[in-house]
């Protein structure tokens, strides 16, 4: 082809031969598909290393499922761009890319390359840019002359493409509804003159000038197989980055992170730093080891799809509102809450106010000084029982006493994570000290509960019931020094756990003497030792076995000072609290139970935990060894690494939390990649400035995604001047080079008070959206409380229900309802959405509710509409908004 030709014989070549290439690549797909079988894995290999043969056989099996999955893509979906080049001398090229993984054809004229590969990068760039690429063990600078985006559709047994976007040197850019469609144009000077004129109508509605944007027709991410050059360059970023992606709704910041991970998953398009890097974790399956994070049950779900349509799998265990994340591990992994396996007295309530007034826009501070006080408490704990052994009358304690004394005191004024290691060296014949001087204090214990057994042979059974009746009662904070691990194994109910619970309080009664200090009497252990009067130990025998207790607690911190540091962190955050408390900082006087905590005091506590062990694991490499005291609970935080943390709407989660989800990308690697609108904060306590999410996850870096994608002109300068009167800074965004989409101004009715009235407002509204769009696209409408989406759903139905239209509530955002239904939530939980219309029910109401969050709420329910945007009032706008009030029709009739 010239380029003195036609441009509409241009078009009809593109589209001749892309859509043959469509049937080529599926046929080829196919067949390929048919040649392979599951079961080719294990009879792959000549000869069998039984060391490595199960390996192997799996690694092998799991390469067949993933090729075979490519072919199945391909068979959907041949290619999704064609692009155009001319090299420096003259000589042009045509690659088509497909999503994932290519396949090989016979046709060598035609490139068939992966998006993914670095040649994709052709596919992002403008009609006139240039990219070096490798071509014959060299690289050439080619500049692009035709760029073409596809949707492929197979109707029947013939290859079409939707809303294809073409541009090149001679023509576009183009919005083509089909390219099929292009080829009646051949026919136009057979049939009638009516014929002629209906196929010129119909070939001037098939082609579009400029981009247009496709109506959002069901509840997903929208499909961009094809990345702009700026989100391109994001996601092609090395393996080893930590990013944050800001950008104004609809800018594709989750997409954006959706290919990044398809690309860095994929071995085979990795640069060679990165596979060596990858190399370096061979005990790590690569393609299982990443996790993303989500705000809302519902935005979980609808990022899950995402993945699913980019070909990654993506199971629950992968994608987490940090929500149940955080249950789990402070629950099950670092048990810092109450549990039936746990000694731990904390609740953790949602609802438990404990924080002071003001503290969400201190949260950094308010971390930085408990983690500063927790270490020094521990440090001074070291030095305090360093000092007890180093004054006992024992040379042999006395002598260990000193040594640990020096290495503390050469690590201060912080512990580093050498010293750790040090102190590991002597902890073996600690370990051994301790184990003879506990056989004698225990043969004493048991002694005296030998005789009160033999006394009364239903002893046992009492203390029993005893026991489990102070279950209720708070965990004290007295110290005890039975070893944990033994402790996790031991039994909690039924005679054993009674004399469990005996040896433990008669010990913390001993210590308490020798200590001459008094055991809390509301707590359990105060209580049993009351109910066991004159059956526990008698006063000096108590008295010599406490000073004991007191040697064996002190030489206990350095059996394994590892454990102690990091499990002793939700101990210290108590005394923290209550030392806070008494001085009037951080929290509330009163009004909370001492075992409640607040969902973000129970963050506090894990990033400590995981800071201080992700410290020690890169720090003390030496202590991660298998057999070595420090080694379980170090191997906790290392079976919670991944090689890749995504966070979708950063910006609803605490600088906290953020800091957590960054502790969990692997050492060596810290991949950490995060999107999020300042704008769209829609949580109190989420994350408010750059600085801090920099503090959050050091070293990270921050780019801005700029092209607006998802609304109409019209709703697009709303939702600037929206953003402009919350004080915020306006969205920096622009729509796309070539837009056509002007759209329609928003609609307002206001004193719409009664839910009957405003349900039949809402039918007129929807009703002229279907006849406008010529089908029922996407809508949702939105609600201030969970309370009103049932009830205004029903009313709705009825409204509805002539013109067959359902309507679904979607309850507590865990519903995403139906593609073909409205559907009415919360508004607190369509973070992340979009829709091409959207209603907001009584957003006067709303601004009284929460007015907090009013205009963060506003902002994020305006933006999830692409098109059509419909306000109720029950009096009048709220006064913020009054100059907006121009902006609004009353319908769109």
């Amino acid at each position: 082809m010239t380029s003195e030709q036609d441009p509409e014989k241009l078009l009809l070549f593109v589209a001749d031969e892309s859509l043959t290439k469509f049937e080529e690549v599926a046929e080829a797909a196919r067949a390929s598909l048919a040649r392979s079988t599951p079961e080719s894995g294990a009879s792959s290999f000549a000869t069998i290393n039984t060391a490595t043969y199960d390996k192997a056989v799996r690694n092998l099996g799991q390469i067949t499922h993933a090729v075979r999955e490519g072919y199945g893509v391909l068979i959907r979906e041949p290619a999704i761009a064609r692009v155009v080049v001319i090299d420096e001398e003259g000589a042009k090229a045509t690659y088509f890319f497909c999503r994932a993984t290519p396949i090989s054809l016979p046709d060598k004229s035609v490139k068939f390359a992966s998006y993914r590969s670095p040649v994709g990068r052709l596919a992002e760039l403008r009609v006139g840019q240039e990219l070096e690429i490798p071509r014959a063990g060299k690289t050439v600078f080619v500049r692009v002359i035709e760029n073409a985006r596809f949707q492929p559709i197979l109707s029947g047994h013939t290859w079409d493409s939707r809303n294809s976007i073409l541009d090149g040197e001679e023509y576009g850019p183009l919005t083509v509804e089909s390219l099929r469609a292009l080829f009646k144009k051949d026919e136009e000077n057979d049939g009638t003159a009516l014929d002629r004129l209906l196929r010129e109508e119909e070939s001037a509605a098939n082609i579009r000038d400029g981009v247009r944007r496709a109506v959002i027709s069901r509840m997903d991410l929208r499909n961009q197989p094809v990345l702009d050059e700026y989100q391109g360059e994001i996601f092609r970023m090395p393996l080893d980055s930590r990013l944050l992606i800001l950008g104004a709704p609809g800018t594709g910041k989750t997409t954006t992170l959706i290919h990044r991970l398809g690309q860095k998953l994929d071995l085979e398009h990795l640069g060679e730093d990165e596979r060596r890097a990858v190399s370096r974790t061979p005990d790590v399956d690569h393609a299982n080891s990443w996790i993303m994070f989500a705000p809302t049950e519902l935005l979980r779900l609808y990022v899950k799809e995402a993945f699913n349509l980019e070909g990654i799998p993506a199971p629950d265990d992968r994608i987490h509102t940090w929500t149940e994340f955080r249950e789990g591990l402070a629950r099950n992994d670092f048990r810092i809450l109450r549990s039936a396996v746990s000694r731990s007295a904390m609740t953790m309530k949602e609802g438990v106010q404990t924080l002071a007034s003001g503290f969400e826009f201190e949260q950094v501070s308010w971390f930085t000084d408990f983690d500063g006080w927790q270490k020094a408490a521990f440090l001074e704990e070291l030095r305090a029982a360093a000092k007890t052994l180093s004054g006992n009358a024992s040379p042999k304690v006395a002598k260990r006493g000193k040594e640990i004394a020096t290495i503390i005191e050469t690590s201060s004024p912080t512990l580093r994570p050498t010293a750790f290691d040090s102190l590991a060296a002597v902890g073996k014949e600690i370990t051994s000290l301790v184990s003879e001087m506990k056989a004698v204090t225990d043969e004493k214990i048991r002694g005296a509960l030998n005789l009160q057994v033999n006394r009364s042979k239903s002893f046992l059974d009492e203390l029993a019931s005893f026991v489990v009746s102070l279950d209720d009662l708070p965990e004290d904070d007295t110290e005890q020094d039975g070893d944990e691990d033994e402790e996790a194994s031991q039994p909690r109910v039924g005679r054993a756990a009674a004399v469990v619970a005996y040896m433990r309080a008669v010990r913390a009664a001993a210590r308490a003497r020798a200590r001459r200090r008094s055991l809390p009497k509301s707590g359990p252990t105060g209580r049993l030792i009351e109910w066991l009067g004159e059956r526990a130990l008698g006063d000096q025998e108590l008295l010599e076995v406490g000073e004991s207790l007191v040697v064996q607690s002190a030489l206990r911190v350095f059996v394994n000072p590892v454990r102690r540091y990091i499990d002793g962190v939700p101990a210290r955050y108590r005394r923290f609290r209550r030392l806070r408390q008494s001085e009037d900082r951080w929290y509330r006087s009163d009004g909370f139970s001492p075992t409640d905590v607040h969902p973000l005091e129970v963050d506090a506590i894990l990033l400590a935990m995981m800071r201080g062990t992700d410290e020690l694991i890169v720090g003390a490499r030496n202590l991660t060894t298998l057999g070595t005291p420090a080694h379980a609970t170090l191997e906790r935080m290392a079976q919670l690494y991944r090689t890749q943390v995504l966070v979708d709407e950063a910006t609803d989660f605490s600088p906290i939390q953020l800091a957590c989800m960054a502790t969990l990308a692997r050492p060596g690697m810290r991949s950490f990649f995060a999107c999020g609108d300042f704008n769209q904060r829609i949580t109190s306590w989420g994350t408010r400035s750059e600085d801090e999410v920099r503090w959050a996850a050091p070293d990270i870096g921050i780019r801005t995604v700029t092209i607006a994608y998802r609304q109409s002109g019209q709703l697009y300068n709303l939702a600037r001047q929206i953003a402009a009167l919350s004080g915020e800074s306006e969205a920096d965004a622009e729509l796309p080079d070539f837009a056509e989409n002007e759209g329609v101004p928003p609609v307002l009715v206001k004193g719409l008070a009664d839910k009957h009235e405003i349900a039949k407002w809402l039918a007129s509204r929807i009703n002229e959206i279907e006849r406008f769009v010529g089908e029922l696209p996407s809508i949702a409408v939105l609600v201030e409380s969970e309370e009103e989406v049932r009830p205004l759903a029903a009313l709705l139905a009825d409204a509805l229900a002539h013109n067959n239209i359902s309507v679904e509530a979607c309850l507590e955002g865990k519903v995403r309802g139906r593609d073909s239904a409205v559907r009415v939530f919360d508004v607190q939980h369509i973070k992340g959405l979009e829709f091409e219309a959207v209603f907001y029910v009584g957003i006067d109401r709303l601004a009284k509710a929460r007015p907090d969050l009013f205009d963060k709420y506003l902002y994020v329910g305006a933006t999830r509409a692409a098109t059509y945007l419909g306000l109720t009032c029950e009096r009048n706008l709220p006064p913020s908004m009054g100059s907006l009030e121009p902006l609004f029709r009353q319908d769109w009739a």
